[in-house]
């Protein structure tokens, strides 16, 4: 019992020196983050196409849908809902 002084202070600074080693590594990674999106942004997205604007449930989307169904099935098949999943 009376040789634990050293083993415990030898514990205590490696425990802090792995939390100061990722504390520094969270930071640095955040400010990397930070600089990126701050300097260099990203473009904004293209608008989305609704159907009105031939987006993917656009008629013409539906129409081949329904085309490749028809031929796969033999024309046995039937598109009764689409929907994205």
């Amino acid at each position: 019992m009376e040789n634990l002084g050293l083993p415990l202070q030898v514990f205590i600074l490696g425990l802090l020196t792995v939390f100061i080693v990722l504390l520094i590594v969270v930071l640095t990674g955040k400010g990397i983050i930070w600089a990126v999106n701050r300097f260099f942004p990203l473009a904004k997205p293209p608008e989305k196409k609704g159907p009105e604007k031939g987006g993917p449930t656009g008629r013409k989307h539906l129409a081949a849908i329904a085309a490749a169904v028809q031929a796969v099935t033999e024309g046995h098949g039937k598109v009764v809902n689409i929907r994205k999943t």
